[in-house]
């Protein structure tokens, strides 16, 4: 599920639950548009503009399916 989260297209419409601090069994909902898709020494990540305007990259390990 999350590696198609990898391969969406960019400039769409994404809705996620991430770990609060990137660590926390506390998960936050992330939602906002996909602006692009990497890898880096730590594994694949996608970069995010959430709809207040914040850019955030989210590592695909830590992604989890919203309901």
């Amino acid at each position: 599920m999350m590696q198609n989260l990898y391969l969406k297209r960019n400039e769409r419409k994404i809705n996620v639950l991430y770990p609060t601090g990137g660590n926390k069994n506390v998960l936050r909902t992330v939602q906002g548009v996909k602006l692009r898709s990497g890898t880096g020494p730590s594994g694949k990540f996608i970069t995010v503009q959430e709809s207040n305007g914040q850019i955030r990259s989210l590592s695909i390990n830590k992604c989890v399916a919203s309901l």
